[in-house]
């Protein structure tokens, strides 16, 4: 699958699945970590139920109006959860320190992504993060993809 296949496959995974997306109020310990929390809604069966899920946002994408770079931030960070072994390794892999709140949040990751799995199923991929990091092509055309 090519990088850009990644974002016609997001873009397609928001759409069918009558997405909503929306940038939550941050406060002093997700901005600390560069993290952001985004409310994912979405329709099961008759009714509509929200999740909350909390994403690494180094660079800022959550200020960007664009809901499948969000759906991205959302499945990078599923794709980190369900790469690691255990919680040790999800510091390790993500750089973040162990601290009650990291803890709380594995906890809390280890509730929601079965059910943001179960939303969104195990198809769609996250553009790889080194285009993330340095911005290539395909990031570019992510952070400016519209539906």
């Amino acid at each position: 699958m090519t990088e850009m296949n990644t974002i016609d496959e997001l873009a397609d995974c928001y759409t069918s699945n009558k997405l909503s997306l929306a940038i939550m109020d941050s406060n002093a310990t997700l901005d600390d970590a560069s993290l952001k929390d985004i409310q994912l809604s979405y329709k099961n069966s008759e009714c509509v139920e929200s999740i909350t899920v909390t994403v690494f946002d180094e660079y800022e994408d959550t200020k960007i109006n664009n809901p499948v770079l969000w759906l991205h931030l959302i499945i990078d960070t599923c794709e980190g959860f369900e790469e690691a072994v255990d919680y040790r390794e999800w510091l390790l892999n993500e750089g973040y320190k162990d601290t009650p709140f990291f803890q709380s949040l594995y906890a809390r990751y280890g509730e929601v992504m079965p059910v943001i799995r179960a939303v969104l199923g195990n198809k769609v991929k996250a553009v790889d993060a080194h285009h993330i990091e340095f911005n290539t092509g395909i990031a570019k055309a992510l952070r400016n993809y519209q539906l």
